[in-house]
């Protein structure tokens, strides 16, 4: 089914963001992982700014997987 997320790329135009592109943007990461850390790598791997800004809005606590971020950048 193509919706709005898969034609603009995963762009987050309604809000969502592509979870395959969030995933590339932390690839390597080591977790736990905070915020802050969630940021810098994405930042790192050259991740788009919808990205970025989505893992600035997250609560800023340890994240013990991948799937916990995911949840966490889908509720904020």
């Amino acid at each position: 089914m193509a919706d709005k997320q898969q034609q603009d790329g995963g762009s987050g135009k309604e809000g969502k963001l592509n979870p395959i592109e969030l995933q590339k943007a932390l690839k390597g990461m080591d977790y736990p992982a905070n915020r802050d850390a969630l940021v810098s790598l994405a930042q790192k791997n050259g991740a788009k700014d919808d990205i970025i800004e989505a893992l600035g809005r997250i609560p800023d606590r340890d994240y013990e997987d991948p799937a916990q971020v995911s949840e966490a950048v889908a509720h904020h």
